[in-house]
C-alpha cells in the first residue's frame, strides 16, 4: 500500500501543478504588450457628459486604444449602448434626469444625466 502510495504522490502533484499552470496562464488576447499596462475609466460632469477611456499604456509612450462603451441601464440585466470608440469615447447629455450607466472596464455608476 506504501508503495502505491508513493507512486501516486508524484503523478497527483504532477497533475495538480499542470492545472494550475493551466488555470493561471492568461489567453494571449488578454496578455499586455512588453511595457504596457491596461487603464480603463471614466469621468463626468452632471447634466453635461460622460467619458470613458481604455487603453494599453505603454513605457515607450506608443499607447494603444482598446474599444470602449458607454451603456445605460434599462432594467435588470438590459442595457443601452448610447456611445462607443476606440480609446475614448464621450456621450453628451442634456439633463438631470437620474441614471445608471455602466463603461467598458469599470462598474455600474449613478449620474444625474438624462
Amino acid at each position: 500500500m506504501n508503495r502505491l502510495l508513493r507512486r501516486l504522490a508524484p503523478v497527483t502533484a504532477g497533475l495538480l501543478l499542470s492545472a494550475g499552470a493551466l488555470v493561471a496562464t492568461p489567453s494571449p488576447a488578454q496578455a499586455a504588450p512588453p511595457g504596457c499596462w491596461m487603464g480603463a475609466g471614466h469621468y463626468e460632469s452632471a447634466g453635461s457628459y460622460i467619458t470613458a477611456y481604455r487603453y494599453w499604456f505603454c513605457e515607450n509612450g506608443e499607447d494603444i486604444p482598446l474599444s470602449v462603451s458607454i451603456q445605460r441601464y434599462l432594467s435588470p440585466g438590459v442595457y443601452d449602448t448610447v456611445a462607443s470608440g476606440s480609446g475614448e469615447t464621450t456621450y453628451y447629455c442634456a439633463g438631470m434626469a437620474y441614471n445608471v450607466y455602466r463603461t467598458t472596464g469599470s462598474g455600474e455608476f449613478a449620474i444625474l444625466c438624462g
